[in-house]
């Protein structure tokens, strides 16, 4: 009867001194980030305000200008979230994205926008000598 006693004593002893070093699991299993609550703000959206915001650095967009071009921005979001998407039908939908983009500005303001992208291209579309780091 004693040994049963102090068997079932240390046993309990145990498993509760094993159940209590047991960390809290504050975020969710798998690793996966908490979701937000509330419209969703993912990073493609950031990097879209972040083209426009450059483009209109460049070129000095209006309201309205800004408007289209975020609508822009949204039609073909959607168009390119299709799963079955080619390469082809990639490159065929970028290209008339910029069109539309082209569309939007004045001919002044594609003009400038084009020397800014001439500006920016190094050695004449020549890889730099010595790799990227170089």
């Amino acid at each position: 009867m004693k040994k049963t006693i102090a068997a079932a004593l240390t046993f309990f002893a145990l498993a509760t001194g094993v159940t209590m070093a047991q960390g809290v699991y504050s975020r969710p299993y798998g690793n996966r980030p908490v979701q937000a609550q509330g419209p969703r703000y993912n990073n493609d959206q950031a990097q879209d305000e972040y083209k426009i915001d450059r483009i209109d650095a460049i070129v000095g967009l209006s309201r309205r200008q800004e408007k289209q071009l975020r609508k822009i921005e949204n039609n073909y979001d959607q168009m390119l979230s299709n799963p079955r998407m080619t390469q082809d039908g990639y490159r065929q939908l970028m290209l008339r994205k910029r069109q539309d983009v082209l569309a939007v500005l004045t001919s002044v303001q594609r003009d400038r926008l084009f020397a800014a992208q001439q500006n920016n291209r190094p050695y004449n579309n020549r890889p730099a000598p010595f790799g990227r780091r170089g």
